[in-house]
């Protein structure tokens, strides 16, 4: 049985090491695009969805990679105490303020504390071949953000998302109990799932 691979758009290295580890995990196999053409400048990101952002990725890099199966996300984090925050914006409203991801992790700790700590954080991943779209995924988390950051794995948020029912964040799991609630994750098991779906 041949294995299953993709071509990931994106030019985050953690994200490509992610994705690629979530798709190893699954017995499939993911690679960066930019090992099979030159970096791309990607179409501008909008606000309108998750979804919009993750499609114009993969399609603009399915049509430079003819019958490669080319997935992109686009994720963000929503938090209950302030829905006007964030979401679709996260990274480019959080990434020049601050230096570090830790820096990052403590901005939101600081920011919800006194307030509601219940988040959602939300991924969709598009799924494009020959500048067609070909699947849509998503993958979802909900919990509370941490009083202070835990963990040594992961990336990211991971320090300080808790899934609800548990008392300890992403980063201290093992990355088998990780992927398992991961909102990236989850939304490539979708994907996987809605493909395997539509080819019997």
């Amino acid at each position: 049985m041949t294995t299953q691979s993709f071509v990931i758009a994106t030019h985050n290295p953690a994200k490509q090491r992610e994705i690629g580890q979530i798709l190893e995990f699954y017995d499939t196999r993911g690679i960066a695009y930019d090992q099979l053409t030159v970096r791309q400048e990607f179409p501008a990101e909008g606000k309108r969805s998750y979804e919009e952002n993750a499609t114009k990725k993969a399609q603009f890099i399915s049509r430079l990679l003819p019958d490669q199966n080319v997935i992109a996300d686009d994720s963000g984090l929503e938090l209950k105490a302030f829905p006007q925050k964030f979401g679709i914006e996260t990274a480019r409203q959080l990434t020049p303020h601050f230096a570090t991801k830790s820096d990052m992790n403590d901005g939101i700790i600081q920011l919800v504390n006194g307030h509601d700590r219940h988040f959602v954080m939300k991924t969709v991943i598009a799924l494009a071949r020959n500048g067609q779209v070909v699947q849509i995924a998503h993958g979802e988390l909900s919990g509370t953000i941490a009083t202070a950051q835990h963990g040594n794995e992961g990336s990211g948020f991971d320090r300080i998302l808790i899934p609800n029912g548990l008392d300890h964040t992403l980063a201290e799991m093992d990355f088998a109990s990780w992927v398992a609630y991961c909102h990236r994750s989850r939304a490539v098991k979708n994907l996987l799932d809605l493909m395997e779906e539509t080819s019997k």
